[in-house]
């Protein structure tokens, strides 16, 4: 019965659902005319900008995905990473969620060869570093702005989840692993193959700092596309909110966030006196942006085939 419902919940008709039912609940609460109204009278200038931002933002996970693989024995030129990343971004366009494209990246990865067990494990330390990452931006900007009427348990979380998530970064595996026997591959596995993620101090340092660019140059983008609707919104609060909404989005219970984004910034932008259709408009406009990079993303998946995998030398 159990699995069941855990299959129900993971189907696409589920997630479709729900994105669907979200976005109906808001266009019931919304004057459809006047959202239509601010959607025209945004200035494509600014449109394009933020497109060109949330590009050149995938561009950077690329290269700290290269710096996680490297460790691992994934030898590759950048280009190779490239291609991988952006043909599975092209293939989450017809998935519900980010899983297929972090699938196919990491057995492009590993191309015909028996090492996809790795490629996956650097496709996962990617998300997570990346979830890690999120999570701290969100939490510094929440930290650094009391002014904001903030919900008692989103700010004492700004000041508990960063340490936690260290923690558990650098000893949460090792820990894991120790009541398994020397030779269990997932002991292997954390202690020798992957050890890297917990004890190089310089490449954690890198790949964090790189990975907090990319959120801030994510969140720098649903700036400009509120400048690009004219919306009066502090731009500091959006460190703050945009945050919390892309993590709730990475909850596999919807269409790739559709929905609960809408609903998010409808809900956040209203405490600084945002109107409905102007947040529900920039929300519509942000999924617009995030569709245009995976149909872009095309070109790389239908132009180029995956290259063989050069492993490093042992």
């Amino acid at each position: 019965m159990l699995e069941h419902f855990k299959r129900a919940l993971g189907s696409f008709w589920f997630k479709a659902g729900l994105s669907t039912a979200l976005l109906a609940l808001l266009m019931y609460k919304t004057d459809v005319r006047e959202l239509a109204g601010v959607v025209r009278r945004a200035q494509p200038g600014w449109v394009l900008l933020a497109f060109a931002g949330y590009l050149s933002s995938q561009i950077l996970s690329v290269q700290r995905w290269r710096m996680l693989a490297r460790p691992l024995g994934f030898d590759e030129p950048f280009s190779r990473y490239f291609t991988c990343y952006f043909s599975g971004m092209y293939l989450n366009l017809f998935a519900p969620s980010t899983v297929a494209g972090d699938v196919a990246r990491a057995i492009f990865l590993a191309g015909g060869q028996k090492r996809r067990t790795l490629a996956f494990t650097s496709v996962i330390a990617d998300r997570g570093l990346g979830f890690i990452a999120l999570i701290w931006v969100g939490a510094i900007a929440i930290v650094l702005q009391p002014s904001y009427r903030i919900p008692a348990p989103l700010y004492y979380g700004a000041w508990i989840v960063p340490p936690g998530t260290l923690a558990a970064w650098l000893w949460g595996p090792p820990l894991l692993v120790r009541s398994l026997p020397p030779s269990n591959k997932w002991r292997i596995l954390v202690e020798q193959e992957i050890a890297a993620y917990w004890n190089d101090w310089q490449l954690l340092v890198r790949t964090t700092l790189l990975a907090m660019v990319f959120h801030v140059i994510q969140v720098a983008t649903q700036v400009v596309l509120a400048w690009a609707l004219n919306i009066q919104a502090p731009a500091s609060f959006f460190f703050i909110f945009v945050p919390v909404v892309n993590t709730l989005g990475m909850i596999p219970i919807s269409f790739s966030g559709v929905g609960i984004r809408e609903y998010g910034y409808s809900v956040a932008l209203a405490s600084v006196g945002v109107d409905h259709e102007m947040a529900v408009a920039l929300g519509l406009l942000s999924s617009v942006v995030v569709l245009a990079t995976g149909v872009s993303s095309a070109l790389v998946f239908l132009t180029n085939s995956a290259p063989r995998v050069v492993p490093a030398e042992e």
